[in-house]
């Protein structure tokens, strides 16, 4: 019976990382600096949502305009909402990095699940947002769809079904 201390280490997950997905997790990274610059300006925004609200209810029928005291609550929702989206968009690309520079398959289908939600809140924002939050949102949008585009490369699947392997085989 061989003895365990004899059995060669298991590859450090690391040794396993083929470039594609060491640059996804890199560029995950850069995700979450872009998404503190993005709490930084929707912290910045409360005057700028007030206003486009403003624009907007002075833009409605007579009888369709908000109160003062509703435009005021539409505003703190609007702000508090996008506030927090951005904080948790940045604890999603942390949590996304770790996950997939582990090898975690679900990881990766989450994170590609995610640019495409990024993509179509682009898309609202250029319709329907502000200018300085859809122009912030860009560059994200870019790093996702990069980073999800090489997490789906045959080196990146290769190193995703081999930490599957170690995983199952308790390694």
């Amino acid at each position: 019976m061989p003895d365990a201390r004899s059995a060669p280490a298991p590859p450090r997950l690391a040794a396993l990382r083929p470039k594609s997905v060491v640059s996804a997790i890199r560029l995950m990274y850069a995700g979450v600096l872009l998404a503190l610059i993005g709490v930084l300006v929707n912290a910045l925004s409360r005057g700028a949502i007030t206003s486009a609200l403003q624009h907007t209810n002075e833009s409605r029928s007579a009888g369709d305009r908000l109160t003062a005291g509703e435009l005021k609550h539409a505003a703190d929702l609007t702000y508090d909402g996008f506030l927090t989206m951005s904080v948790v968009a940045t604890v999603v690309w942390l949590v996304m990095a770790i996950a997939n520079s582990r090898g975690l398959g679900w990881a990766r289908i989450v994170a590609t699940v995610l640019v495409v939600m990024n993509l179509l809140l682009t898309i609202g924002m250029a319709t329907r947002g502000t200018t300085a939050a859809t122009i912030a949102e860009v560059p994200t949008l870019l790093v996702g769809a990069a980073a999800a585009w090489l997490l789906w490369q045959p080196p990146s699947t290769t190193f995703f079904e081999r930490c599957a392997a170690l995983r199952a085989h308790g390694s």
